[in-house]
């Protein structure tokens, strides 16, 4: 969306937006009714992904005058306040999870060496299932799928199915 320029004024005016894809929530539901109302679960990974605004990937919303992350929100929701000084790592690695039973609290520390090996876990399958040089058009490759903390691994054929190419 770009922004206009009002000619002969140097304010900047942005163009209203008459659709929301979900209406703001009530001022006066508790942070449990607001965090539900803006989640979405995901079945296969049984995470709650935050369908409101986002920064960063990470969810936020307006509580009792101050910005709350989602995450942290539903932590305590669930299980009482954490102090300032500790963070909410996700277990499962997706920064818009509000699932409390995904979330571990830790130190900063312990969170940026979770994401550095997250980092490395999944460069390492990129080159494991990287074309090799020599290999054949058609010849079986391998494959590597990631899923609930288990590692799946095998090879494939992929074949093209339809009308002869020739």
């Amino acid at each position: 969306m770009r922004d206009y320029i009002a000619p002969m004024s140097r304010k900047r005016v942005r163009p209203s937006r008459s659709t929301r894809s979900k209406p703001y929530c009530d001022q006066a539901w508790p942070l449990a009714r607001r965090i539900a109302y803006y989640t979405k679960p995901d079945p296969l990974s049984g995470c709650h992904i935050w369908q409101g605004f986002t920064s960063c990937g990470y969810g936020r919303l307006n509580y009792k005058g101050r910005v709350v992350l989602a995450h942290r929100g539903a932590w305590e929701v669930k299980y009482g306040p954490l102090p300032r000084t500790q963070v909410l790592r996700h277990r499962c690695n997706v920064r818009g999870c509000v699932n409390p039973d995904h979330l571990v609290p830790g130190t900063k520390a312990e969170n940026n060496d979770d994401t550095r090996r997250a980092f490395f876990r999944r460069a390492e399958a990129r080159a494991a299932t990287a074309r090799r040089a020599g290999a054949p058009a058609g010849g079986a490759r391998p494959i590597r799928i990631f899923y609930d903390g288990l590692e799946l691994r095998g090879d494939v054929t992929i074949r093209v199915i339809g009308p002869d190419r020739t």
